[in-house]
């Protein structure tokens, strides 16, 4: 059963409509730029709110792993080692000012079906309805194809964010299910893809063939990060592929980058890589949306907002 991290209600861009997102921790992919990195991990994982700190000292003392420390000798931070942290979570309870906080919940099945559809009536008149995030909701194929049943049982539209990198048997066995796939294209070049990533993308790129093939309506989401994807070479390869499939995606949404996550990767005591790097400026991913346009193939830059048939 997987961690929850969050049940999001009054979403506008994950999916046509107002919607629910569930987000499922558990990644199989390692993005550097990653805007949840609180995902990446299946397990339970903990954030250290620094100006909630009192400099008690109280978690140091009761930790049995000895993971937590004064980050120097002046006390005026503690940093967790996350090697020696067995997540027992003890620093968590003892803490009297809220500083560290659990990350990823053991939600019932029927918490998170009930949660989403209390907003039933905002679905209908939005056309919106509910969508499986993460981490990567295939992470965990049989707990999400569960959800998916409910929902379409309950009339409820679907959709799923992934990055397809896993058996085509769970992709296909989910699209059943899912009314819209929102489907990660990182970058085209396999070397890049892997040096940048951890794997390369052939995987990725054939089920998404495969998907296509099938029908499901996909919208492909291409985060747009300096130094990795943002070169002409890039989208001409991304367009040669896309016009090779058997069936159309409906769109392409482009993803700027941005640095709002930074926050987290230090809550969690992560490296972040792109430390101090600016925000892209949409203006900055402008001549992607024209030359992709220019192919004939619909684009945005941001995703859907709102209402939109799928």
């Amino acid at each position: 059963v997987p961690l929850i991290t969050e049940i999001q209600r009054y979403c506008i861009s994950d999916g046509p409509g107002m919607r629910t997102l569930i987000f499922l921790k558990g990644c199989s992919l390692d993005c550097p730029w990653c805007h949840n990195p609180e995902c990446k991990s299946p397990e339970i994982d903990i954030y250290y709110h620094e100006d909630k700190c009192q400099k008690c000292g109280k978690c140091i003392e009761i930790c049995p792993q000895r993971a937590i420390s004064w980050l120097s000798s002046k006390k005026e931070a503690i940093l967790r080692d996350r090697e020696k942290c067995s997540k027992c979570l003890k620093c968590v309870e003892s803490c009297p000012f809220k500083a560290l906080e659990k990350v990823g919940q053991a939600l019932a099945f029927d918490r998170i079906i009930d949660e989403a559809l209390r907003d039933r009536a905002f679905y209908e008149t939005s056309g919106g309805g509910i969508t499986l995030s993460g981490g990567d909701p295939l992470f965990f194929p049989e707990y999400s194809l569960k959800l998916l049943k409910k929902f379409k049982a309950e009339m409820i539209h679907t959709a799923v964010e992934t990055s397809g990198s896993y058996k085509w048997e769970i992709l296909e066995e989910i699209a059943e299910y899912t009314d819209l796939f929102l489907y990660d294209i990182k970058c085209m070049d396999p070397t890049m893809h892997k040096r940048f990533i951890g794997v390369d993308n052939k995987l990725i790129l054939n089920n998404l063939r495969k998907l296509s093939a099938v029908k499901a309506n996909i919208r492909i989401r291409v985060p747009v990060i300096p130094r990795f994807n943002n070169n002409k070479e890039n989208f001409e390869l991304l367009i040669d592929y896309l016009q090779s499939l058997e069936n159309p995606v409906l769109a392409v949404d482009l993803l700027p980058f941005h640095n709002s996550a930074e926050k987290k990767y230090i809550q969690l005591g992560l490296n972040y890589a792109y430390k101090g790097e600016p925000f892209m400026e949409k203006k900055e991913v402008e001549w992607i949306k024209d030359f992709l346009e220019k192919n004939n193939i619909t684009t945005t830059i941001g995703g859907i907002i709102g209402p939109e048939e799928v």
